[in-house]
């Protein structure tokens, strides 16, 4: 399928907006792109107050009414007398937020948008939520504005920010990765802007950084949250600058990149704890856009499990993996999201051809034969647990024996994180090497 030749079954859903009043008649219409109330210049309900912490809440439009989420503020978010940490508004209600005080007030149903494209770039997807993404995506991949990628780990961040690069003007130059959860503190600075001969012990040559590396191109920070609190000035200068000096160098360089990024932290509660710098993230933030994990998103497996299939080359296989996602897996929530699916279906794709082998390489328990009947006589929640365990044991089992008992590598193959891995590792007694 193509976005030119694909029409949406579904435009629109609907949402409960709302409005919110300050005392001094201000308004801010709330929608589904959440908005921050705080003192930072940058949020978008702004208070001079300085009992209200930078990033204090959020605000959004979801099905039931207004969702309102404290963003770990110093001194609370409440819902007339009640402290909140998140709660949906359903009927007008004053918000307090330190000294000062708003009013919600939610209004009827609203319908939001959609769009009709079921993919963008090599994303696919045709829940309502996806749909979404893809229309914000197609609006601004070809503008300059910077974006930040929020979403779980696996959920294909990466992918977006490549599929945004290569749908914008941008796209003959380079595409920079760096993955800022692995930079070592002391070459951090190194790594980002570069660095003269001689700079530091270990500095034989001149090198660049990949703010140079991405010169008219893009440079995607994974990981954002992870950047040292001391490089975030330096990278803000930078960007606001375009222009970048090197470790040990005198003079600077000028440089025309578009920075795009992703975490899995939430950065609001990072800001209010100090240990990001709100300046930056309003720089980068200029545009949001959030992946809802795999499990939100289920009536995608079918799209998915196609897609998958055509790119490793087993596109007639996809009716029947998908048929054995859904018998084995019906009820399977995808921690390590569309990463982990991708791993499952490559697999089940190639054997394909004998179904059973499906079973015995991913070792869920077979429904058939005696092993059936007797399942069949089982409360329903305990031979699920019994599946789930059964697949959960021999994939951790196959993974640590493939990984050499690397609990990283385990964790990138998987897509999940690695205390996940450990967890389950632990769970199940599995020696790592």
């Amino acid at each position: 399928m193509t976005q030119g030749s694909t029409r949406a079954r579904v435009l629109h859903w609907f949402v409960r907006g709302g409005v919110a009043k300050t005392a001094s008649g201000r308004q801010i219409v709330i929608d589904v792109d959440p908005i921050v109330v705080g003192r930072d210049e940058g949020a978008h309900l702004r208070f001079d107050d300085p009992e209200v912490s930078a990033t204090h809440c959020e605000l959004r439009a979801v099905n039931d009414g207004v969702l309102v989420r404290d963003l770990g503020s110093t001194n609370g978010t409440f819902a007339g007398t009640l402290r909140v940490r998140e709660a949906v508004i359903t009927t007008p209600t004053e918000i307090l937020v330190g000294g000062s005080r708003f009013t919600i007030e939610p209004t009827g149903k609203q319908r939001v948008e959609v769009g009709f494209a079921d993919r963008f770039g090599d994303l696919v997807g045709a829940s309502p939520r996806m749909r979404r993404v893809f229309g914000v995506l197609e609006k601004v991949a070809r503008t300059p504005l910077s974006i930040l990628i929020l979403g779980e780990t696996g959920t294909g961040k990466e992918i977006v920010a490549k599929s945004v690069h290569l749908a914008s003007e941008r796209k003959a130059g380079p595409f920079v990765v760096l993955d800022c959860g692995s930079i070592p503190a002391s070459l951090a600075e190194s790594i980002l802007f570069g660095h003269e001969k001689g700079a530091f012990t270990g500095a034989t040559e001149r090198k660049k950084g990949a703010l140079a590396e991405a010169n008219g191109g893009t440079l995607f920070l994974d990981e954002l949250g992870e950047l040292p609190i001391d490089l975030q000035p330096k990278l803000l200068r930078a960007l606001a600058e375009r222009q970048v000096k090197r470790v040990g160098g005198s003079t600077f360089e000028p440089i025309d990149v578009r920075v795009l990024a992703a975490t899995r932290r939430d950065l609001a509660v990072e800001m209010n704890a100090g240990r990001f710098r709100s300046d930056l993230f309003f720089r980068i933030a200029q545009v949001r856009v959030e992946l809802p994990p795999l499990r939100e998103r289920l009536d995608d497996l079918p799209l998915l499990v196609e897609d998958v299939c055509k790119r490793v080359g087993s596109a007639s296989a996809a009716p029947t993996v998908a048929k054995w996602i859904e018998q084995r897996l019906g009820s399977y929530d995808w921690p390590g999201n569309v990463r982990e699916l991708v791993n499952v279906v490559q697999v089940a794709a190639t054997l394909a051809d004998t179904p059973d082998a499906i079973d015995d390489v991913l070792t869920l328990a077979r429904e058939t034969g005696d092993g059936g009947q007797e399942k069949a006589q089982t409360a329903f929640a305990e031979a699920k647990r019994g599946a789930v365990a059964a697949f959960e044991r021999d994939y951790f089992t196959q993974l640590a024996r493939i990984a050499k008992g690397n609990v990283s590598e385990m964790a990138r193959k998987s897509g999940m994180e690695r205390h996940h891995v450990r967890a389950y590792l632990r769970k199940y007694g599995i020696e790592k090497g």
